[in-house]
């Protein structure tokens, strides 16, 4: 066995290792300081939330080097809310946002043809 003093050191590091696997990325020069880290690991994204009216929202969203994934009106799809917190997003999927209660946030198709 082990002795207890590098048990101790193991341990300390593992779980230091394990916290920073869920912290935010230093943000990228092109991300205004108004977006905030959503989401886990490599699927999370910047986010910055806009205004909104009924279903429809104005969001911003970049990966994690400062790539612009998205900008402009997404629908809600789902349950209903006031607002959008940033802490709901679970991962940017196939261009839209999946949110952790089930809900999903889909651009909004252009009304320019």
């Amino acid at each position: 066995m082990a002795p207890p003093s590098k048990i101790l050191v193991m341990t300390t590091v593992l779980a230091g290792a394990l916290a920073g696997c869920g912290r935010a990325p230093s943000r990228p020069v092109h991300v205004p300081a108004n977006a905030v880290w959503s989401g886990d690991g490599r699927q999370g994204v910047f986010l910055k939330v806009g205004a909104h009216q009924g279903t429809l929202w104005q969001l911003d969203v970049w990966d994690r080097e400062g790539r612009l994934l998205a900008s402009g009106s997404f629908r809600l799809r789902g349950f209903g809310k006031a607002q959008i917190v940033p802490e709901e997003v679970l991962a940017w999927e196939n261009g839209a946002l999946h949110l952790k209660d089930g809900t999903w946030l889909v651009p909004e198709p252009s009304a320019a043809h």
